[in-house]
């Protein structure tokens, strides 16, 4: 099945690259509808036009957070770059009659875990982003001067050497925010830029996160440590533990377990809600569905014993108080996931039992190199580990300690003041 979608893929594309160069170009639609929510309230407010993506949870999430950070001072925009800039050159939409988007595509395959498939994807989109280069950058700047900003945010992939292009053509400053802890996805095109109004907000100053930088050649000149920006709800001092246990019916004397694997929902949940109803110690689990609600049946027939008790939630935005009163976070290696961890400091166990995504393979070091977590490579690793975290206080407390070694930025803080000192130049 994966062969045959593999094939699909690669067809699709090349297909599309042909269909391109083959028939005449063709006028990409500039939206007739502004991006920016222009009221009497914002109307004299400077405009940032944030590109943002439907693909993942994670490019929401962030855009989330700097709404949350930033629409009081500015007047805000959102433009998903490929359905409202380049929705001429998506060939998923071209082939199925706009019934299929490149981001409907990639939802899918990372629900079905099908990583193969998604790097495959991410591989053959570079080499068609290159060869399209000169028409994209020219529907970019057709959409900016249709709606100018006064900053540009990237929390995109891929695009941002032709964004980067264009800002700079037209005199627009630009920040870059990867929304990966591993950035290299973010640098296509961005081999040693040359632009005194281009920024980048990085999460953490550590070796190995600044390595895809130097091998850019990227001055530090242009990289400010912000922290990575999470909802303004996890840099908040959280309710009682107490309270949030009642609202959740979870009992007073049990560890909690939180099992996500991102806003999506793996398919992973079921096979890992399996393994924890062999737990032999007392706990609750929280299974967090996202949005894969049709696996919820198949859940709900898993026999746990009296001594585990559970919670099975749907899509939620209670997950800053749900993670606040977890004592342990069962996820898939997913960037954004990680730093809400961080940010509430619950260890961490990391699903790395298939193929990871390319952009998310860093992850599992970093978890395993700073000493916040443990990974999960076979399903038979599950229980020892769940136990060992659950049980062992001095690996807790050391942990505890590598949290705060850990040294993260209030990100709300500091890219208000990074976007300030942008606009004020």
């Amino acid at each position: 099945m994966k062969r045959l979608f593999a094939t699909i893929i690669a067809i699709i594309f090349v297909a599309g690259i042909l269909f391109f160069y083959l028939m005449p170009p063709q006028k990409e639609v500039i939206e007739t509808e502004s991006p920016y929510n222009i009221d009497t309230y914002n109307r004299d407010k400077k405009k940032i036009l944030i590109f943002s993506s439907k693909g993942g949870g994670g490019h929401t999430s962030v855009t989330n957070a700097l709404y949350q950070y930033l629409e009081h001072d500015y007047c805000l925009g959102t433009s998903y770059i490929i359905p409202h800039i380049l929705k001429s050159i998506d060939v998923f939409q071209k082939f199925s009659n706009e019934k299929v988007t490149f981001e409907d595509m990639h939802n899918w395959l990372a629900k079905k875990k099908w990583f193969s498939l998604l790097n495959l994807e991410y591989n053959l989109g570079l080499w068609f982003f290159a060869l399209n280069r000169k028409n994209i950058e020219k529907s970019i700047e057709e959409y900016l001067l249709a709606y100018p900003p006064d900053l540009i945010i990237s929390v995109v992939t891929v695009a941002n050497g032709m964004v980067l292009s264009v800002a700079k053509k037209l005199n627009i400053p630009f920040l870059l925010i990867p929304t990966d802890l591993d950035a290299f996805a973010f640098l296509n095109q961005l081999d040693n830029p040359k632009y005194d109004k281009f920024h980048i907000a990085l999460s953490y100053d550590k070796k190995s996160i600044r390595k895809q930088f130097e091998q850019k050649k990227i001055k530090s000149d242009y990289i400010t440590y912000t922290g990575f920006p999470v909802k303004k709800e996890f840099l908040e001092p959280s309710i009682p533990k107490k309270y949030i246990r009642e609202a959740f019916a979870i009992p007073n004397n049990k560890p909690v377990i939180l099992l996500m694997m991102g806003s999506l929902g793996s398919d992973e949940l079921l096979h890992f809600s399996k393994e924890l109803s062999k737990l032999s110690i007392s706990a609750h689990i929280i299974i967090a569905l996202g949005k894969n609600e049709q696996i919820k049946a198949h859940i709900e027939k898993i026999k746990f014993p009296a001594h585990i008790t559970k919670t099975v939630l749907g899509f939620t935005d209670k997950m800053p108080a749900i993670m606040a009163i977890s004592d342990l976070f069962i996820t898939k290696p997913g960037s954004v996931s990680i730093n809400e961890a961080i940010y509430t400091e619950v260890p961490i166990l990391l699903d790395n039992t298939t193929k990871t995504i390319a952009w998310e393979k860093f992850n599992s070091g970093f978890i395993l190199d700073t000493g916040i977590g443990e990974v999960i490579t076979k399903y038979n690793q599950i229980i020892p580990l769940v136990t060992n975290l659950l049980t062992d206080k001095e690996k807790r407390s050391q942990i505890k300690k590598n949290f705060q070694k850990l040294t993260h930025k209030n990100p709300e803080q500091e890219i208000r003041l990074l976007v300030k000192q942008i606009l004020n130049k």
